[in-house]
């Protein structure tokens, strides 16, 4: 009981958390703004840092309400087409397992998940920072390559602005189908314990009638 109790607990858990986690994939006015396309990005810390005080995103970073002001910093990244390199002032991420971008129409950094890392190309970390690209040159490379990507996209309206998202490869897409499983899952985890439920009532209602019949038998016999 305490086991089904403890899994059905880290399901619910886990959800909570990819739920925050994509809702802070919003649209960002500001990064938006400050896009602008690059021949190329930095491939060492010193010149990321370079770059950064060139683009100087300190200057917006406290007029922007997409993050906190300290969050909100320079990246030099690939577009969602995997056709041009931009450095932009967004609001830092944490990437897991593929290149970063930033989606333009979306107006977010984000996975690119098209371009899962692998050991051979691209390379990069299992997670890391959207700030540290800088890491990962095979990500730029992808560029190099005209390696096109289509994507489906869809149109939403906010009270502040409205934007184009990438349905496909923002974080709401893979959260359909992790609230799906999560939802199959949950009912199996329910199934079983209303099953094992009933068993041991049905078990407890047999052992008492039983015993109620072997009273009575005894009582006739005396």
């Amino acid at each position: 009981m305490m086991t089904l109790r403890k899994n059905i607990f880290l399901v619910i858990v886990g959800t909570f958390l990819q739920i925050q986690r994509c809702e802070s994939v919003k649209y960002c006015q500001k990064a938006a703004d400050s896009v602008k396309t690059v021949q190329s990005c930095p491939t060492s810390k010193t010149e990321w840092d370079d770059a950064a005080r060139r683009k100087n995103c300190s200057r917006i970073a406290s007029t922007q309400r997409c993050s906190a002001v300290d969050q909100f910093v320079y990246h030099c990244v690939i577009n969602g087409y995997r056709n041009a390199t931009l450095e932009v002032c967004a609001p830092t991420r944490i990437i897991f397992g593929h290149c970063v971008e930033f989606n333009v129409a979306g107006g977010v950094i984000q996975d690119q998940f098209s371009a899962r890392c692998n050991e051979s190309f691209p390379k990069c970390d299992s997670h890391y920072l959207s700030s540290t690209a800088y890491k990962y040159p095979d990500c730029y490379r992808l560029v190099q390559g005209k390696d096109i990507y289509q994507s489906t996209t869809l149109r939403i309206t906010t009270n502040d602005t409205s934007a184009t998202i990438d349905l496909r490869k923002t974080e709401l897409f893979p959260l359909y189908v992790l609230i799906i499983i999560v939802i199959i899952i949950v009912v199996s985890f329910v199934g079983l314990y209303i099953r094992r439920r009933r068993q041991t009532e049905t078990s407890n209602n047999t052992g008492e009638k039983t015993k109620l019949l072997s009273r009575n038998n005894d009582i006739k016999e005396g």
